[in-house]
């Protein structure tokens, strides 16, 4: 189904963009991300994680419309505080997962021109990342749990930004639609419970450039 919705939103971009101008930058920015979890027996902090990549900026036939699309390397982190109920008085172990994925966003946009060189927009659309480098990862040293990062996710982004002239600033929350992982275990005696996946929501702050 997913995939049937981004081929309809591909060829609709597509359409829309046949004759317009299109504007090269380079953005990068900083997220404050959480892994939320639906089972209790996982706690995660907010961790600082960041991306930097080529974006564009289409113009489209609408008043203040355009699109903007990127492909960026995402780098987050999340400290996770694992929970045994089952050993005597309970114990706890934490780990650092790292998830790394090519992240590529794209977004409806609408500016609203304030002078010569600065102007305001919002913006709002879908998210799509793919996961890279090691998808497996032990939640502590001497557990059997194992963080499983899955393939791809799906995500949104609503934010808003400034620009002045070249350079624009912006601000968003990310909001994981789909899982972005699941815990399993090394032993088939475990099962795998409902509740045991998280997603990753965030806050970003990013800065791009376009030439």
């Amino acid at each position: 189904m997913m995939k049937k919705i981004l081929f309809s939103f591909c060829l609709v971009l597509v359409a829309l963009t046949a004759n317009a101008q299109v504007r090269f930058g380079v953005k990068g920015g900083m997220d404050l991300a959480k892994l939320s979890f639906k089972n209790d027996v996982f706690n995660s902090d907010n961790r600082m994680g960041w991306y930097v990549g080529p974006t564009l900026n289409i113009s489209i036939p609408l008043p203040g419309m355009s699109i903007d699309l990127a492909a960026l390397y995402n780098q987050r982190e999340a400290k996770i505080d694992l929970y045994f109920a089952n050993v005597s008085a309970g114990s706890r172990q934490a780990n650092t997962l790292k998830t790394k994925q090519i992240i590529v966003p794209v977004a409806l946009r609408y500016t609203i021109g304030l002078g010569t060189n600065f102007s305001l927009f919002g913006f709002a659309g879908p998210q799509l990342g793919f996961a890279i480098g090691d998808k497996e990862q032990n939640l502590s040293d001497d557990s059997e749990a194992m963080w499983r990062l899955k393939n791809s996710t799906f995500s949104v982004n609503v934010g808003a930004g400034v620009a002045l002239g070249h350079l624009q600033l912006s601000a968003n929350y990310n909001v994981g639609v789909s899982k972005t992982g699941e815990v399993t275990w090394k032993t088939a005696t475990q099962a795998v419970a409902d509740g045991w996946n998280g997603n990753y929501n965030s806050w970003q702050i990013s800065a791009a450039y376009y030439f």
